[in-house]
């Protein structure tokens, strides 16, 4: 896995990853849910995690919906979805936790991977936002459910993973409507080249300013899933691939 961020305190480490193309099986496809072989996603899912130093029997995965429903997980969902699709953590597109060595773990190939880290409180988070859950402001429902845990969103920082990319990703008066509903600012900050109805739209922009409209300390990691072929594109040839974002929190030793 390559490692995209870290956040440390003294007694403790947040690292996100995300997972890459291979030369395994399907290039290194780790989604249960698009048709592959499952024992030998499970097999490149292993690779990975070992490779990291992370036990895959501790993750927890989640049934994508393309919403905004976030699920505080603790021990007693190690090991979900892992193994079996069918034992996701059900219709949730965000994770959070307070737990140690419990990776959390979404899966994507142009949506965008969110990273959440309250460094100070213990808490971290893995939202998967597509144009949908956007939209409907997953930023807000995981600062929310950080709430819910004592921490106050001037503490959370978000660190944004690999998507498409404005340039590759074109939309419709719907989306854009949508888009300035839920935030003037955002659609300013995230919109290009309209014309006819359509235009060019940073998700990633709209997930910044979201985030920023919450007081959230926000780092983009600017990398393409289109432009970096190290990552899988749904919209450039990988419908049957998907790739991993993990955030796990560590004790240091």
């Amino acid at each position: 896995m390559r490692l995209l961020h870290t956040w440390e305190t003294e007694t403790d480490r947040y690292r996100a990853y995300v997972t890459t193309r291979t030369d395994g099986h399907n290039e290194g496809n780790v989604g249960l849910h698009v048709g592959d072989d499952p024992d030998r996603v499970v097999a490149n899912r292993k690779q990975f995690f070992e490779a990291a130093g992370l036990d895959l029997a501790d993750s927890v995965w989640a049934d994508q919906v393309h919403q905004t429903n976030v699920e505080v997980v603790g021990d007693a969902d190690r090991g979900r979805g892992a193994y079996r699709y069918d034992e996701t953590i059900p219709a949730t597109d965000g994770l959070v936790t307070t737990v140690d060595s419990l990776p959390l773990a979404l899966v994507f190939a142009d949506c965008v991977p969110l990273f959440f880290c309250a460094k100070d409180h213990g808490v971290i988070g893995v939202a998967h936002a597509g144009w949908k859950g956007t939209v409907g402001n997953i930023v807000a429902s995981m600062t929310d459910a950080f709430a819910t845990l004592g921490v106050p969103e001037q503490d959370i920082d978000m660190f944004v993973g690999p998507a498409i990319t404005a340039d590759h990703y074109e939309v419709d008066r719907r989306v854009l409507d949508a888009v300035e509903a839920v935030s003037p600012a955002a659609y300013e900050a995230s919109v290009s080249d309209e014309q006819a109805g359509h235009a060019h739209l940073s998700l990633q922009r709209v997930n910044e300013t979201l985030a920023a409209e919450r007081n959230i300390e926000v780092t983009q990691s600017n990398l393409s899933t289109v432009a970096d072929r190290s990552f899988f594109s749904y919209r450039n040839g990988d419908a049957k691939r998907r790739f991993a974002a993990v955030l796990v929190k560590e004790k240091k030793s």
